[in-house]
């Protein structure tokens, strides 16, 4: 029966975004369509150019192609922040099931509606591009599962940072936001940094989110030393984000009170 209720929420979810019909998706796809063809000529023009990348222009390609595809998915973005501002947090509290599960159930039951109206159609699409797709390993799976996972763990770290400094939800979201964007390798692939940045920027806590599975995808990257640092990293993100939350919820102010 818990399985079932965190399968209702996240249908509940999904269909709190598809209530005013999937005309209201079309925007949102369009843009990151709009995002993802510049940076297939980027890619093209900078491998024209006999620039060394440190991979090879279809691992290129593919890398960003399946970026685009999945990125909710590689780097997590909830409410949470949102959801401490406007006092909506205090609301999981109310209901006869663990916050951590309710948030993962709602945030996934949001994932679908792109996942069909933009991933699926853009993913059948890829020959058109002469973009090949397939993932070069299974080992995807696992990583992709840990990636997600330890995605969720940052975002309740990052709820904790919220409620401990109190009233700078914004601040707080556009610095994560930029912070995860960068250190997790989703938009610049580790391997063409310089000076062999790539070869710490791979052990840090973000490097095992979007990035990490992104080359185990592409055969950029060893899936036996990529997932054992997901799941070390993952470990150590869940221990501090159940501690820190369990220590900080008391501090939770909704509308004043």
């Amino acid at each position: 029966m818990t399985f079932v209720k965190y399968l209702k929420t996240a249908q509940t979810a999904m269909r709190g975004l598809t209530n005013g019909g999937l005309a209201y998706l079309l925007p949102q796809a369009a843009l990151s369509v709009v995002y993802l063809v510049p940076l297939m000529f980027i890619w093209r023009a900078v491998a024209s150019d006999g620039a060394e990348a440190g991979m090879t222009l279809a691992q290129l390609l593919s890398y960003t192609y399946v970026n685009a595809l999945l990125g909710e998915v590689m780097i997590v973005r909830t409410h949470l922040t949102a959801w401490d501002s406007a006092g909506e947090c205090m609301a999981l509290f109310t209901r006869p099931m663990p916050v951590f599960g309710q948030t993962i159930a709602r945030t996934a039951g949001e994932w679908v509606p792109s996942l069909l109206a933009f991933s699926l159609p853009m993913a059948l699409a890829s020959p058109l591009f002469s973009i090949n797709i397939a993932p070069r390993t299974l080992w995807v799976i696992p990583s992709l599962a840990l990636c997600a996972s330890l995605g969720f763990a940052i975002e309740f770290i990052f709820l904790c940072v919220t409620m401990r400094l109190r009233n700078v939800s914004w601040l707080t979201s556009v610095i994560r936001s930029a912070v995860v964007s960068f250190f997790s390798g989703t938009v610049i692939p580790f391997r063409i940094l310089p000076f062999g940045l790539d070869r710490w920027m791979a052990y840090q806590p973000f490097g095992s989110l979007g990035g990490a599975t992104l080359s185990v995808w592409v055969g950029s990257a060893d899936a036996l030393s990529v997932i054992p640092t997901q799941i070390f990293w993952n470990v150590a993100a869940w221990a501090v984000a159940a501690a820190w939350f369990r220590a900080s919820r008391d501090r939770m102010v909704s509308y004043g009170g």
